[in-house]
């Protein structure tokens, strides 16, 4: 992993990271790998956890982890004890490391199951894919932690083509666009709840944000409203979709057109396919396995069942049209939430929506919608509006029977939807 130093090296009088009102330059970033080194462990294999705050420090612990023969598992700060006791009860000793040949990275996601689940990556087989970046200056904000592999593809693309990572004071709306105000932001990756949460916000009112010349989003479907809203926002802005998973890390895509939801994947590394509409992907970085979960979506032969239903355009172009375990079983009707996401989101003053199953004793599962408006209509008002706006658009077993009316969103800590 000699090329990490090297890469760093060369950008040693830059600035890598502004964080908590200090700056960090890349001398810095590897005076704190320094450190981090003298503090492992002797030997190798031993599960080294790394705290997700001050990202910074965080950043640099995994580099030297990488450099050696230890495993990082990162944690954020404000896990509770109970969740952080299971995940470090079902990282402890898994027989997977024996397959490490270097360093390994272990991330956990909760999955459909709410059980925690790792990941086992080839650490080195990770890092690599990022060697041959381009060298840029475009001050990149970062919003998820280095425990997610959103946050730390956003991350290792800034850091390793020589940018400066921003890290605002808080994952707030107003926090973001202060960071982006003061520091010139030019690359703004968030997922699409958090970028409709700042449209909602009225962030552009607020504050500067001219300065933004990428909006990179991804990590769930992105509602074609939001979308059109963004490119409105942000006329100066290429509005980039992106796509990966946990388990394979990012691929390369390009999308159809700045207001498009196709893409193309034009990852030399990375093999595809579409199997009964889910796709498929072969990739170098791929796990190694699951920790504390069966290994059902990673066939023998290097493939991964991601778990994302796709439609397939004319000239091989996929649009995510979302999970093929949120589809809702109705007495034996498949409702797909994207459907009636799409019909909810025409009505006036629905300013987000989020549409899920729920058990039901008679029909097994039943549709249920959450919507978020600033509107003042009651809630009783809302469901009759809802209901009679379905009527012809939807079949009947497809129209919500449950309905709940929120004035703000609620997200969680991948910055993605709550329906809690």
């Amino acid at each position: 992993m000699k090329w990490i130093r090297d890469r760093l090296a060369s950008f040693a009088e830059r600035t890598a990271c502004i964080e908590a009102g200090r700056e960090w330059s890349y001398g810095d970033f590897l005076a704190l790998m320094d450190q981090a080194a003298t503090q492992l462990p002797d030997g190798k294999g031993k599960l080294i956890e790394v705290p997700c705050e001050p990202t910074i420090v965080a950043l640099a612990t995994l580099f030297a982890i990488a450099e050696s023969s230890h495993i990082a598992l990162p944690f954020p700060v404000e896990i509770p004890s109970a969740e952080r006791e299971r995940r470090q009860a079902v990282a402890a000793n898994s027989p997977l490391y024996t397959k490490l040949k270097g360093s390994g990275l272990v991330l956990f996601s909760s999955g459909s199951s709410g059980q925690p689940k790792g990941m086992l990556h080839d650490f080195g087989a990770l890092l690599n894919r990022y060697q041959n970046l381009k060298a840029r200056e475009d001050p990149s904000l970062l919003l998820l932690l280095v425990d997610h592999i959103g946050g730390l593809d956003s991350a290792f693309r800034c850091l390793f083509s020589g940018s400066t990572l921003i890290i605002p004071e808080a994952r707030k709306p107003d926090a973001v666009g202060r960071a982006i105000e003061q520091h010139r932001v030019t690359v703004l990756p968030a997922s699409p709840t958090f970028l409709n949460l700042m449209l909602l916000a009225q962030l552009p009112e607020k504050y500067d944000l001219s300065s933004v010349r990428i909006v990179a989003y991804g990590a769930e479907a992105m509602p074609e409203p939001v979308l059109q809203r963004l490119g409105e926002v942000f006329p100066s802005a290429q509005l980039q979709q992106k796509f990966g998973t946990s388990e394979t890390g990012t691929v390369r895509i390009k999308s159809a057109g700045d207001r498009s939801l196709f893409f193309r994947i034009v990852d030399s590394d990375t093999e595809w396919k579409v199997v009964d509409r889910e796709l498929w992907l072969k990739t170098p970085s791929r796990i190694l396995g699951y920790i504390g979960a069966d290994m059902h979506p990673l066939e023998k032969d290097g493939w991964f069942r991601t778990g994302d239903l796709v439609e397939c355009g004319g000239q091989g172009e996929l649009r995510i049209i979302g999970r093929i375990h949120d589809v809702i079983n109705v007495g034996g009707q498949k409702v797909h939430p994207h459907e009636v996401a799409q019909i909810l989101q025409t009505l006036p003053d629905v300013d987000a929506v989020h549409v899920y199953g729920q058990d039901d004793p008679l029909t097994g599962s039943r549709v249920c919608a959450r919507i978020y408006t600033s509107s003042t209509i009651s809630s009783l008002a809302w469901k009759r509006l809802i209901r009679g706006h379905c009527r012809g658009k939807l079949a009947p077993w497809k129209i919500p029977s449950r309905i709940t009316v929120d004035r703000e969103p609620n997200v969680t800590a991948r910055l993605k939807h709550s329906v809690c």
